[in-house]
């Protein structure tokens, strides 16, 4: 479908009333022959499936760091292109970033993989480091390159393509917030992480509604809507229509320790917060959940969360172990689960000379598919989003 035969087939939808997420708007067209005319307003946001990122930002470490790493630096050989990059040029529509707090600035500016690789020339860490605000890396001091160095920086990127953009699928980003020391046998000094309590996880959502105006975002309210809880409204009238959510971006907590809970204080259907969590199916908060394993029973499992109505993520790969042997078996019961997301660290193929690559099956140039688990027949592929 071109792009003119889109904005047309999203101008239908408009007229027609029934581009809104409620039944009475579904009524205006009918979806019992899906066309490029109606699908946005037969189609919902958890009925299609799209590829992710995991660890989005990352960067794999200099020779002279991995060295020092040794077995450890195993899982950490990967590198992926520019946030912007994903989304235009791999139709990436799922990120995973990983944040700490960084409230003063400048407590994640000189690593110390600098006095580990001694004799090694290494390349100077951003200055966006000393800014105050939350900081993007993997492992403080030792796994720490990262192509947007404040979040602040990441989410900007996102949503300068996002405007430039405003017909794409949903784009969801996964948070995960981080505060674990690392162990420091040999007294090298590392830094300690900031704790991150009920005060953090509020600038974190202060951080995220200062890049995007409301209208941008699609958050727990956005869906719960008159519903007393969050997961009421995905049991009963499931999540809006593609034609509610075009152009929109979604935040969900991959923390489900007491992170989490700090999130859930006060308000445990989510009401005013950012981002979704993963809840078990049934609580009052329940509408994404990270399922990351896919093999056998778990492939089972995502399955019935997904015909139950609700957002899934899951993994294509482990880190490095598909992209060295080639084995495909997690990827392709990732993506006949049904998750609407499902994660990679190589939407391009390995390095490792295994061939190894995750791509939609059937949609390998698009950002979208129909999903293989809930689709409504008759929606097609070549519909949900040109590139």
């Amino acid at each position: 479908m071109t792009k003119r035969c889109f904005a047309l087939s999203l101008l239908a939808c408009v007229l027609s009333s029934s581009c809104g997420g409620t039944d009475r708007g579904a009524a205006a067209v009918d979806c019992s022959t899906i066309t490029a005319g109606s699908l946005d307003a037969c189609v919902r946001m958890n009925q299609i499936q799209t590829l992710g990122t995991h660890n989005s930002y990352h960067v794999v470490a200099e020779p002279a760091v991995l060295a020092v790493l040794g077995p450890r630096a195993r899982n950490l050989e990967y590198t992926h292109r520019p946030l912007t990059e994903q989304l235009a040029q791999l139709g990436i529509r799922q990120f995973e970033i990983d944040v700490f707090a960084d409230p003063e600035g400048g407590r994640h500016a000189t690593p110390a993989a600098f006095r580990l690789a001694r004799g090694a020339t290494l390349e100077p860490v951003s200055e966006d480091m000393r800014i105050p605000g939350f900081k993007v890396l993997h492992v403080q001091d030792l796994d720490y390159r990262t192509r947007c160095a404040t979040f602040m920086t990441c989410l900007t990127e996102i949503r300068d393509w996002s405007r430039a953009n405003p017909t794409h699928v949903p784009v969801l980003v996964l948070v995960e917030v981080k505060d674990s020391p690392v162990d420091d046998p040999t007294g090298i000094g590392f830094v300690t992480p900031v704790a991150i309590g009920a005060p953090e996880l509020h600038a974190l959502d202060a951080e995220i509604r200062s890049v995007f105006d409301a209208d941008h975002l699609l958050t727990p309210d956005d869906v719960r809507g008159r519903h007393a809880t969050l997961n009421e409204a995905i049991v009963t009238d499931g999540w809006p229509r593609l034609g509610d959510v075009r152009g929109k971006v979604l935040f969900a907590l991959d923390n489900t320790d007491a992170h989490r809970d700090a999130y859930l204080e006060g308000n445990r259907s989510l009401e005013g917060r950012v981002l979704f969590v993963t809840s078990p199916p049934g609580d009052p908060s329940a509408a994404f959940l990270k399922l990351n394993e896919s093999m056998g029973d778990d492939e089972v499992n995502i399955r019935r969360q997904v015909q139950a109505g609700y957002l899934v993520r899951t993994r294509a790969d482990v880190p490095t172990d598909e992209a060295r042997s080639g084995n495909t078996t997690r990827r392709d019961a990732a993506f006949r689960s049904g998750a609407q997301y499902v994660s990679t660290d190589y939407p391009e193929e390995s390095p490792f000379g295994s061939g190894y690559r995750a791509q939609l099956p059937e949609a390998e140039t698009l950002a979208a598919r129909c999903n293989p688990v809930n689709a409504p027949a008759g929606c097609r592929h070549a519909w949900l989003e040109p590139r």
